[in-house]
């Protein structure tokens, strides 16, 4: 029975230890941490896409004259993914200075506005909570074929025009378009944009040759942040005959015989939409170009433009030669035409 006053001095001196912490915290120390405000919030990115991994940096700056002790500084979120630890390291942020505490998570989440909590326990007094506005948005890049041929011809090169815009409400950075597939040469290899910014756009031209049909897929490829995003477009190529390439063709057409040596003149014009580049007209099938004009040489061919020819030849055994007309297009393919002729025979000459 002794001992009993013995052991109720105990309890009363572990009571008034637990109670003394709280009761240690003084007006001063409260007035002095209660100057420590949140300055600054970023984030990187701006804007999250669903599965993106980035970084939330608050600034916290003490207004005050006096050092104020933290204790812990952490970021909670029942949705969003803290990768970081948080800052258990005791520290202090003096008069009139800022620290910054960075948090690596990762937004898992649907598309939404989200608020993680940031939050200061201060080692002499209560502590600060801020929340932080974290926007997760999926939309991504836009691709759109500004201009194409219609039809592809095989060996010509023609040029494919698209535009890639930004419809998010954050800058995108390391923007890289490029033409991927089989059948076709491409210059350039690809094309680096870099950063796009919100409601903006960029066009980039490409030159294209087809070897054969086939579908050629734009490529765009961009970072949110850190995070890597591809976006793709398919566009068919499809060979055929252009509708806008050069088209000589032959008009006018005479054909004089003496002496076994026949003479062709007659008028070329170009009927089509693209301008016809070393335009020459020889004798082919079925004959044998001789002196004095073997071939004759046009030049250029603008479209709608016309010009006066003159060839000889020989020919032996038949009635109908091939009058060829040769010609090049703005890339140097070269075209061929063949247009029929009708001779009076040998004998009749």
């Amino acid at each position: 029975m002794k001992s009993y006053p013995y052991f109720l001095i105990l309890v009363f001196m572990a009571l008034v230890a637990m109670i003394m912490p709280a009761a240690a915290i003084s007006p001063e120390f409260e007035a002095a941490a209660a100057q420590v405000t949140v300055t600054d919030i970023s984030l990187d990115p701006q804007v999250f896409m669903e599965d993106d991994t980035g970084t939330i940096s608050v600034e916290v700056t003490n207004n005050g004259v006096s050092g104020v002790a933290i204790r812990r500084a952490t970021l909670h979120d029942e949705d969003i993914i803290m990768l970081s630890n948080p800052y258990d390291t005791a520290t202090s942020v003096g008069g009139g200075n800022s620290l910054k505490f960075i948090f690596t998570v990762r937004a898992d989440v649907p598309e939404g506005i989200y608020y993680p909590t940031f939050s200061i326990d201060f080692r002499d007094a209560g502590y600060l909570r801020y929340p932080v506005k974290l926007q997760v948005q999926n939309d991504p890049l836009e691709i759109s074929i500004l201009n194409r041929p219609d039809t592809f011809s095989a060996g010509k090169k023609d040029q494919i025009e698209i535009v890639v815009g930004n419809p998010r409400d954050n800058p995108v950075n390391g923007v890289i378009v490029s033409l991927e597939g089989e059948g076709f040469d491409v210059t350039p290899s690809s094309y680096f944009i870099g950063n796009l910014d919100p409601d903006a756009s960029q066009k980039v031209t490409f030159s294209v040759t087809p070897e054969e049909s086939t579908t050629l897929t734009v490529l765009v490829e961009y970072k949110n942040g850190i995070n890597t995003h591809t976006e793709s477009r398919d566009l068919s190529v499809v060979l055929g005959e252009s509708k806008k390439q050069a088209d000589p063709i032959l008009s006018n057409i005479m054909v004089e015989s003496e002496g076994g040596m026949y003479t062709v003149t007659g008028d070329v014009t170009n009927a089509g939409l693209e301008v016809a580049n070393s335009v020459v007209i020889s004798a082919g099938e079925g004959a044998t170009p001789v002196d004095p004009y073997r071939q004759y040489v046009v030049g250029s061919l603008q479209p709608d433009d016309f010009s006066s020819f003159e060839i000889t030849f020989s020919a032996r055994d038949t009635d109908t030669v091939q009058i060829e007309t040769s010609y090049k297009d703005t890339d140097g393919n070269v075209f061929v035409t063949r247009t029929p002729a009708d001779i009076p025979s040998s004998s009749t000459a």
